[in-house]
This record gives structure tokens, C-alpha cells and sequence, in this order.
């Protein structure tokens, strides 16, 4: 199964959604697409709008290869699932989205090797039949920044207890050892 997310962005990604019908119609491979706001619906994909994340999770668990538009939660999802990654940027030129930033993050996911940007929509299907490995350099740094946050509102914690008592420290906000 190969599953295709468009993100949540109000503008239309056909150029995404028909090129994997296309794919689906020809292959007949099972295409799971979530196509959020898009006007364009697939002929010959199963499609959802939205889902609870849970469930897209658990899709992407089961894909052969996960086909991405370069936003930065949907890729994060995907390099999460270690399923070969395929990255196809929103262009402003096609008008799928207002800017070109997803660029920059496709760029960096191709750069670090965990997955292949798709920049011509045709070589979309050859790059679904001969995906790329599974991203294996890819390490996921949530419980880092989770323990700096849990850090820092320890030291607040800390500071208005302190201040409280008119005890207060300077060095309570200094990074420990």
C-alpha cells in the first residue's frame, strides 16, 4: 500500500492527487490518500480528508512507502514510521501554496538521505515502483527537547517558591552539568 498525505493547507494539490491516481489506476497497487482541503477527489485512490492521528500513524505503519508533501509535521510522521520516504514539495508556481519554503525541507531530507524529492511529477511513479530505503539515519530528538522543557519549568518552579521566600538565586536559570 502506498500512502500519500497533502497536509492541511486550504489551496489544492492536484498535481499530487492526480498523479497518484494515475499511479493507482495504472499499478493497481492500494492508494491511501489523505487530501485534507484539496478539490481535486481520486477516481481510484481511497481517500480521507482529515483523521485522527492515530490512524494515520497506523497507516503509515502498513505503507510500503509513504508519499509527503514537504511539511515539516507530515515529514516528521513519516521519518517516525521508517517506511521509504518520498518528498514532493508544495511549488507557489502551480499555486499549491504561497511560498516556496518546502523546498528548504525537502532539500534537508534528501541531503541527510532519508528520503527522495520527487521535483518532476513524472518520475513519481518509477521513484513508488523503486522507493528509496527506509530513512536509517533518522533519530527523532522529542525526548530532548521534552527534558529541556520539563528543566526549565522545574527552575521557574523553583524561582517562585524561592521568591516567595525572599531567597532567590541568581545562578537558578544557569544550565546544570
Amino acid at each position: 500500500m502506498i500512502y500519500v498525505t497533502v497536509g492541511t493547507l486550504f489551496l489544492d494539490f492536484a498535481r499530487l492527487i492526480n498523479e497518484m491516481d494515475r499511479i493507482a489506476e495504472m499499478s493497481g497497487e492500494r492508494v491511501v490518500a489523505q487530501i485534507g482541503l484539496s478539490k481535486t477527489i481520486p477516481k481510484h485512490c481511497e481517500y480521507f480528508d482529515f483523521k485522527p492521528r492515530e490512524e494515520v500513524l497506523a497507516l503509515q505503519s502498513e505503507a510500503r512507502v509513504i508519499v509527503t508533501h514537504a511539511g515539516i509535521g507530515s515529514v516528521l510522521d513519516a521519518l517516525e514510521a521508517r517506511r521509504p520516504l518520498l518528498v514532493v514539495p508544495r511549488l507557489k508556481k502551480f499555486r499549491e501554496h504561497l511560498t516556496d519554503h518546502q523546498i528548504e525541507l525537502a532539500e534537508a531530507v534528501e541531503r541527510r538521505g532519508w528520503g527522495k524529492v520527487i521535483w518532476d511529477i513524472n518520475s513519481l511513479a518509477e521513484a513508488c515502483a523503486s522507493p528509496p530505503s527506509p530513512p536509517a539515519g533518522y533519530s527523532s530528538s522529542k525526548h530532548r527537547l521534552v527534558s529541556a522543557v520539563e528543566e526549565f519549568v522545574e527552575r521557574v518552579s523553583a524561582y517562585k517558591m524561592l521568591s516567595a521566600t525572599g531567597k532567590v538565586s541568581k545562578d537558578i536559570f544557569r544550565k546544570s552539568p
